[in-house]
């Protein structure tokens, strides 16, 4: 099962990479993607980047419209404060994708259909003595009207 999602949102902004882990060597970066569809409901997610991945929002700009490509993970500790398990959940971001203007709206935009072939000409068969054109099929290989 894959676990690779992908979105599409505003960038909001990136918070200073930090080092962490023991000897303070474990790059790590935040930023923040508006998908909010409804302003009653703000869905703004936090995703995070990691070691060589910290630099991919650097020349990001507010407002920008980008795609995120993440990993959801998770994993059980126990809390030092309370002594309980529990869980803590992150979106590991791997790639960042600015969405030009052009990219955005020719996405949105339906493809143009084409216009259907004209139908072809009806083949004018020879009058019968009795005036009626006498049925001809258009493959030629039935001689059934139906």
């Amino acid at each position: 099962m894959s676990n690779q999602l992908s979105i599409t949102g505003t960038f909001l902004g990136a918070g200073s990479t930090e080092f962490v882990g023991r000897d303070g060597t474990f790059a790590t970066r935040k930023f923040y993607v508006d998908l909010t569809t409804n302003p009653e409901y703000p869905n703004t997610p936090e995703f995070q980047l990691k070691q060589d991945k910290v630099a991919l929002v650097d020349n990001l700009k507010k407002g920008q419209t980008v795609k995120v490509s993440f990993n959801l993970s998770g994993r059980k500790v126990v809390s030092k404060q309370t002594g309980k398990e529990i869980v803590i959940t992150t979106n590991d971001a791997w790639k960042v994708e600015l969405i030009t203007t052009q990219s955005a709206v020719t996405a949105n935009r339906p493809q143009p259909v084409s216009a259907p072939a004209p139908a072809p000409a009806p083949v004018s068969a020879p009058a019968s003595a009795h005036g009626a054109v006498p049925f001809q099929s258009q493959s030629g290989d039935e001689d059934l009207p139906f």
